[in-house]
């Protein structure tokens, strides 16, 4: 892949808004052309090399490109957003809305990520390392559908809302989460690895989904009915699909663990699956 860097510079004191930190924004172009893509601060418009260092080789497809973001960019938003080919790593933190609308491609965060990442992803692959503020892979306002595709892993903790109106795709949370987990969710795959806080899966319907708890519960709502305690066939693939496809070594202690089976949220009618672990 040609490898595009991207340095940052004096950042200003409102977050900048940079869209086109995407392959396919970069493609094709001059490194010329790449620093005067357009960015917003406030209600500004200004250019990419203003914030930017731009060095290395664009790819004239997008498939074929790599971009380095080689710092620190907390107040940057929307890197990666909209993405559909291509790679993007963030060499330390990165603001709201990362990978948001993405649907294809890869944006690695090495660092922790801001609110609304990955908000209605609809394919690709969003890592991140840290951890993750709120409404991760989550509907916008207004919206009544969230994540349809793709696969978003974190490393340490996630904030409230995460796969709020989960459609399809895979969530996989290695640290703990806050309140309010797969609210509306409506289909697609949750795990979650650390402690998860109250309202799991509030008014969630069902339609294949599950979230699959394999730490500590802090509490379910009492509209969640248990009706079984077993060993799915279907989580041990789902298992070895963590540790080989994604790297998620501790996936394999629950191989051989068993499941307390929760339905619900009955208070909507739903037949959502609550999966969790049986602690020995």
């Amino acid at each position: 892949m040609e490898e595009l860097r991207l340095t940052p510079k004096k950042m200003p004191d409102v977050p900048v808004e940079a869209e086109v930190i995407s392959p396919d924004a970069v493609s094709g172009k001059t490194l010329k052309d790449v620093r005067a893509l357009p960015v917003y601060v406030g209600n500004t418009k200004r250019a990419l090399g203003d914030f930017f260092k731009v060095s290395g080789r664009v790819a004239e497809d997008a498939s074929e490109q790599l971009i380095v973001v080689d710092g620190e960019v907390p107040d940057v938003k929307y890197v990666g957003a909209g993405m559909t080919t291509g790679r993007v790593l963030v060499e330390g933190c990165v603001g709201m809305h990362a990978g948001a609308q993405m649907s294809g491609g890869e944006l690695v965060v090495t660092g922790s990520a801001s609110d609304w990442a990955a908000a209605e992803m609809k394919g690709g692959l969003l890592r991140i390392h840290g951890d993750a503020g709120n409404q991760l892979g989550a509907a916008y306002r207004g919206s009544a559908e969230g994540m349809t595709g793709g696969c978003i892993v974190v490393g340490g903790s996630v904030g409230v809302e995460a796969g709020a109106f989960l459609r399809r795709g895979m969530i996989v949370i290695q640290g703990d989460v806050g309140s309010f987990l797969g609210v509306h969710m409506n289909g697609g795959e949750i795990f979650v690895f650390g402690k998860v806080s109250r309202r799991i899966g509030a008014e969630a319907k069902g339609n294949g989904g599950f979230i699959a708890c394999l730490g500590e519960v802090e509490a379910l709502l009492p509209t969640y009915i248990h009706d079984t305690t077993y060993r799915p066939d279907f989580m041990k693939l789902y298992l070895r699909q963590l540790r080989e496809e994604l790297g998620i070594e501790r996936a394999t202690e629950f191989l051989e663990a068993s499941f307390r089976r929760y339905r619900g949220d009955v208070a909507v009618g739903g037949n959502g699956e609550i999966l969790v672990a049986v602690r020995e």
